[in-house]
């Protein structure tokens, strides 16, 4: 009997010096991977990307569009499948319905603003310290870059603080004061006097003031691509930057492009950076009810995106977090009578230029036959005659002109619905919750249904 323990005490001592050998070998791995920062959760670099006025149904549009007509999937779902998605909901301080600076504001400081402030309490006067001040104060590299003015109300609410977010003129030269390392977008004109085409009344010349503080001013494509500074102000336009679908008229560069230079140029801080990325012109396409335009801003968005989740995989402690503001138009995707789903992908695909342009081309009160032409030369489609004159008519506007203040566009927009398979609510901004999508160290507490103002808490537990 005593053998027969003795046998059986062998394997047991042997199992238990197994697992303890193995459980040796996790605690190693794990130590191995806390020393290089991979699995520690410790976060160094941050890169929020906001998708102004892109709600669920321009996410879907642009999946759709993506999948069956480009045949590749969305950067944003890479980012979604990491398993950190939460639905976002973005009221304000005194609306159930937000705008761009109000709902940039709350994910800037975490608090809940009033209508068109900049990162100001609810009195209006006292400003809030936003994430990027905190991480300024870190002495991490900071940078700003949107399609559409830098001095816009996203960029502006993350480095400025103004009653009103028209103050243009203040938030660029806040964004100058407080040293954001790296500013593209367009907006040029909040930085020039009125003597040189600009639209500053206090005569100072903000580019030179920049040149002076170490900032490398570039304008154009060829400039971005040769600029080598730490300090970068890239002012690519006077006012917003080309919708992407018009970009090739332009000399402009991509999103995707000004995120490449943006990361890079940031990325030399040994302590990291905060970067807020922001497909500023979804919004815009999305008031004039343009589908094309609105698609193809998503997928330029989505390209800079595929950059940031490029950058992460290279630098797994940085935080990736993509949202948006909130949705425009209530746009939506649906059946019609003259084309199935898969006709009206092809339809949008073949529009070469966005509202703006056709409305440029055609002026204020063009006549039925050159409406008829000018979608034809731009969109590929060919509308009937009486289709041609309720836009010339303005027949939406006559309806509802409280709400839809921009000549025959909207109109345009309806008489399209058939032939595109794209409704809109009208040219305004929707109560829709959004989409918040995270990866890296501090993405998994995105999940379930979150407010906007908690997108700061997360990243300021990152930061600090």
């Amino acid at each position: 009997m005593k053998r027969r323990r003795r046998t059986l005490r062998m394997p047991v001592i042997l199992t238990v010096a197994l697992v303890l050998a193995l459980l040796y070998s996790d605690r190693s791995a794990l130590g191995a991977l806390q020393t290089s920062g991979a699995s520690s959760g410790k976060v160094k670099n941050i890169i929020l990307l906001v998708g102004d006025g892109m709600g669920p149904s321009q996410f879907g549009a642009a999946w759709f569009y993506s999948n069956r007509i480009l045949g590749r999937d969305l950067k944003m779902v890479e980012v979604m499948n990491a398993g950190h998605t939460a639905y976002l909901l973005n009221d304000m301080a005194d609306a159930i319905v937000t705008e761009s600076a109000a709902a940039a504001g709350q994910i800037a400081t975490g608090r809940r603003m009033a209508t068109a402030t900049v990162s100001m309490a609810a009195d209006r006067n006292t400003p809030v310290q936003t994430i990027m001040e905190i991480a300024k104060h870190k002495g991490v590299a900071t940078g700003l870059v949107t399609t559409a003015g830098i001095t816009d109300a996203t960029p502006a609410a993350f480095a400025a603080h103004v009653p009103h977010r028209s103050d243009e003129s203040s938030v660029a030269e806040q964004e100058l004061r407080i040293g954001v390392d790296v500013l593209m977008g367009g907006g040029k004109q909040f930085f020039l006097p009125e003597i040189s085409a600009g639209r500053r009344k206090d005569g100072r010349n903000l580019l030179d003031e920049a040149e002076a503080a170490g900032y490398v001013v570039i304008g154009d494509a060829e400039e971005l691509k040769a600029a080598m500074g730490v300090k970068i102000l890239g002012l690519f336009s006077m006012g917003d930057m080309a919708y992407e679908i018009d970009r090739g008229r332009t000399m402009e560069p991509s999103l995707a492009d000004m995120t490449t230079k943006t990361l890079t140029t940031l990325s030399r801080n040994p302590k990291g950076f905060f970067a807020m990325i922001e497909g500023g012109r979804i919004d815009h396409a999305a008031h004039w009810n343009d589908a094309a335009g609105t698609i193809r801003d998503v997928l330029a968005f989505d390209d800079a995106i595929g950059v940031a989740v490029d950058f992460a995989r290279k630098n797994p402690n940085t935080l990736v977090i993509v949202t948006a503001d909130h949705e425009t138009a209530g746009m939506a995707l649906f059946d019609t009578s003259k084309a199935n789903a898969g006709v009206a992908l092809t339809a949008i695909h073949k529009a070469k230029a966005s509202f703006e342009v056709i409305s440029g081309e055609l002026g204020r009160t063009p006549t039925a036959q050159k409406i008829q032409e000018g979608v034809k030369e731009h969109l590929g489609i060919q509308i009937t005659d009486d289709e041609a004159m309720r836009v010339a008519s303005d027949a939406i506007r006559k309806l509802d002109p409280a709400s839809h203040n921009s000549e025959y566009l909207h109109t345009l927009a309806v008489v399209l619905r058939p032939y595109l398979g794209v409704g809109w609510v009208g040219p305004i901004h929707t109560a829709s919750p959004l989409y918040a999508f995270g990866m890296g160290p501090g993405s998994e507490r995105i999940k379930g249904l979150l407010h906007n103002t908690q997108l700061f808490e997360i990243m300021k537990a990152a930061v600090e």
